[in-house]
């Protein structure tokens, strides 16, 4: 390296610092020292408040474009009257939806009688939470909700008013939006063993199955007074916390309630919540550098889907998964389907490892549930319901969906998969039940192909496919090549672990049919399937990804110009496939409209997004956020997993300067990837399995360590934990492609 190049790398690292210290210790002053700073950054401005901060001077007229505040346990929409537990259910078999808690603590909008108010509304999505700020000349108001990161039993508002001492007498009105009292559970007010705070317990109305029995909840909410009067001609700052703790167990919310309350006390209680989520965007974020709003939709994204997760396993209350419309939602009944597998997992996943670890342990809880359906439907092994909730039996209530679209059985094995491509776990394949589950999704596989006595090949009849539209087919190719990749998993898993896997597996897998035209040359959604045909989503063309089937680029080709034209409005999810599919074949024009299509689906200041385009369906859909997720990781940075490497391919997205995937968790490092339109720069940040980054055509290989920058003229190259044939190892000189920066 050069002096030149040292001085931008001194100077690069001491403004992550620099930037840091001040966003810690003196937030007001940050943007400046960031303006001065990030005049020696690689990547541009560190860190961009605005794409971090979705802000507003007036208030959604939509109530369902307030923002979710949700933390994996609780959840629930900004000034609405509703919270919801994960886990919590009311209702038998199909009448299953979340469970409604009435919102104790939840503060309508601020109006005080004659006085004009400047006003604010942000969702600071770096540290997880909503900040109103009401303003006047001589005095300012801020109510702050987050649901804590760390005692994740607690809901959080802060009413904290700060005057100059020019203030005259005033009163702020406290108004309650608790709504009704809830259907789904029967509450009882008890007396409550702590000062200034109320205790109601109840247990939800009606149960899932006869054995699974009724899930009991516990409250604690501070007493809110109906107004705060400050007085006239005193300069103070006052902070008021009202707390909502919600459990199934009473010690628990009792505990977790005094807990957050001795936390405001020493003044940890919203810094600890803070400090848990600079942790989490550490770890794993994208930057987008260059477009603001681009940055913030990205950031919003992946916000909305971590917050509905939790950080860690709960040991005392298992996470439930994640549903299509988060956790502060009760979109699709709050019920789990192949969204979280195929659209939200993967960005998790490969940018946060052990969060992917949290939610593979949520298709392990359901495994005997997934026993016992597959039986009841005559079949072997193990078969997921296509709507879960609390038991993990189907729940489904569309019968043709539950009877038919089974494919989501497959989706939860390609998640294993991928699981176990990106990290290398083999620990989780001995100490808990995945091995189990691989194998009993394969068996479920293997007794539900049928044999055709004339062609000798498998096939898979009367099913649903990911297009809704058409059912009961035959042979949907999404449906029997997803169960191909399940019947082989096993022998994967043996490669790792040194065990046997049935031979019938490969048998069925080496020999399911797949439709096929030669004529036309692209993959007809099922048998019988003519081009003429609407559907309603991205369906067949999901076999390039995320199924990543091998096929030639005119197949491919094909296959999304057939489709696009026979593709309806779609949901979100869709145009992201299509954009990683066009890129796949250099069609970049093509793959830019898909991607920017995607968008017609955001709505208001806080990024919400909907199930249709045009507003409806449910609400903060983030089933397509993790969709769009994916066009950008596996889009546009070119991220695919395979057994033995991890294929990367940076390009900025449309309409930015440059991008950043910081925190690729692959095989225990966690690799930061820079690029723009001409350089790729790889670092590995921390160590895990050493790794070594070769190009496309194998002839030129790097070792990558820990803090050392790798340049290279922007292309497809590979990470791997296996060295190309030493032969072919790199010989610095003038013709390696790779530059040592770091």
């Amino acid at each position: 390296m050069n002096l030149g190049s040292a001085l931008v790398y001194v100077c690069y690292a001491f403004s992550v610092l620099a930037i840091k210290w001040f966003r810690y210790h003196n937030k007001e002053n940050e943007s400046f020292w960031g303006s001065i700073l990030g005049n020696c950054s690689l990547q541009g401005d560190i860190y961009e408040s605005e794409a971090w901060d979705l802000c507003t001077d007036t208030p959604p007229t939509d109530a369902k474009l307030w923002p979710s505040i949700s933390n994996g346990h609780l959840g629930t929409v900004v000034h609405s009257d509703s919270v919801y537990m994960n886990g919590l259910y009311n209702g038998n078999g199909t009448t299953s939806t979340r469970a409604r808690i009435p919102a104790m603590t939840s503060l309508k909008t601020l109006n005080i009688d004659g006085t004009r108010l400047n006003t604010s509304f942000c969702l600071h999505m770096d540290t997880g939470t909503y900040e109103e700020t009401y303003r006047t000349d001589h005095w300012k108001l801020t109510i702050t909700i987050y649901a804590h990161r760390v005692v994740r039993r607690v809901l959080v508002t802060e009413v904290s008013i700060a005057t100059d001492g020019y203030q005259g007498q005033f009163v702020v009105p406290l108004q309650i939006n608790h709504g009704n009292e809830s259907t789904e559970i029967s509450f009882l007010k008890m007396t409550s063993d702590i000062p200034n705070a109320s205790y109601m317990y109840g247990k939800i109305n009606e149960a899932e199955t006869s054995e699974s029995g009724r899930t009991p909840v516990h409250v604690y909410s501070t007493i809110i007074p109906p107004n705060i009067t400050i007085a006239s001609g005193q300069a103070h700052k006052e902070t008021h916390v009202f707390l909502m703790s919600i459990s199934p167990d009473l010690a628990d919310a009792n505990s977790a309630y005094k807990t957050a309350i001795n936390m405001h006390l020493d003044g940890t209680l919203q810094t600890s919540h803070v400090s848990a989520w600079r942790h989490v965007w550490d770890a794993g974020r994208i930057d987008v550098n260059g477009n603001v709003t681009l940055a913030s939709t990205v950031n919003s994204a992946l916000y909305y889907i971590i917050s509905s997760m939790p950080l860690t396993p709960d040991p005392l209350w298992e996470f439930n998964g994640l549903s299509p419309a988060d956790l502060a939602h009760n979109g699709y009944n709050g019920h789990m389907f192949w969204d979280q597998d195929t659209w939200m997992y993967p960005p998790v996943l490969q940018m946060h490892a052990d969060l992917g670890a949290i939610l593979v342990q949520t298709r392990l809880r359901t495994l005997n549930a997934s026993y016992e359906f597959a039986r009841r439907n005559g079949y072997s092994g193990a078969q997921y319901a296509w709507e879960s909730a609390f038991t993990g039996l189907d729940v489904t209530p569309w019968q043709p969906a539950q009877d038919w679209e089974i494919h989501v059985t497959g989706d939860v094995s390609l998640a294993f998969h991928q699981y176990l491509m990106m990290t290398g776990d083999v620990d989780m394949l001995r100490k808990s039940r995945l091995q189990e589950a691989i194998f009993a999704i394969a068996d479920f596989w293997r007794s539900r192909a049928t044999l055709n006595a004339t062609s000798r090949l498998y096939e898979i009849h009367e099913v649903m496919p990911p297009d809704e539209w058409h059912y009961p087919v035959n042979n949907s190719v999404y449906t029997n090549y997803v169960a191909k990749q399940a019947l082989l998993l096993p022998m994967y898993v043996c490669k790792l672990i040194h065990c046997k896997a049935p031979p019938q597996y490969e048998e069925v897998a080496t020999k399911m049919y797949l439709p096929y035209d030669p004529v036309l040359k692209y993959h007809p959604e099922y048998d019988g399937y003519t081009t003429n045909v609407t559907i309603k989503q991205g369906d067949a063309i999901l076999l390039s990804y995320p199924l990543q089937m091998q096929m030639s680029d005119e197949v491919r080709y094909n296959n999304l110009a057939i489709y696009e034209k026979t593709t309806g409005a779609g949901p979100a999810m869709t145009w992201g496939m299509f954009a990683i599919g066009w890129l796949d074949v250099n069609q970049s024009a093509k793959a830019e409209k898909s991607f920017f299509q995607q968008l017609d689906n955001k709505y208001g200041p806080f990024n919400i997004w909907t199930e249709d385009a045009d507003g409806g369906g449910v609400t903060n859909f983030i089933t397509g956020q993790g969709g769009y997720l994916q066009s950008i990781i596996n889009g546009y940075g070119g991220i695919r997993v395979y057994e033995d490497e991890l294929a990367v391919h940076c390009r900025p997205i449309p309409g930015s300067k440059s991008m950043q995937l910081v925190g690729i968790d692959y095989r225990g490092n966690s690799v930061d990837i820079w690029c723009d339109r001409s350089v790729t720069r790889v670092n590995v940040a921390s160590k895990g399995q050493q790794l070594f980054l070769r190009t496309a055509d194998g002839r030129e290989q790097v070792r990558l360590n820990e803090g050392v920058a790798i340049e290279i003229a922007s292309q497809k190259m590979f990470m791997s934990t296996l060295p190309i044939n030493q032969a072919n190892a790199i010989h610095h000189g003038v013709d390696t492609p790779f530059v040592i920066v770091g």
